[in-house]
């Protein structure tokens, strides 16, 4: 899973290039889920993520990083 590292930067930064509308119309999502992760709220999928470091022209580490799930099998 992908996990939102700092939300207050990606804010600032996506601020810096344009608005959270722009960055939803950019990334192909919805202004709601594009808040939504930037307020921490959801996390993103690949291709969103992958978005909003082109809009900002930054590395995907600065950002965000992947939290290893283990689900426990059950029986």
């Amino acid at each position: 899973m992908i996990a939102l590292k700092n939300p207050k930067l990606l804010k600032k930064d996506l601020l810096e290039v344009g608005t959270i509308t722009s960055a939803a119309q950019y990334t192909g999502y919805s202004k709601a889920y594009i808040s939504a992760i930037i307020t921490g709220i959801r996390n993103p999928n690949p291709n969103v993520a992958i978005g909003l470091c082109e809009l900002t022209g930054k590395p995907f580490e600065t950002y965000f990083f992947i939290r290893d799930v283990n689900k426990k099998i059950t029986k």
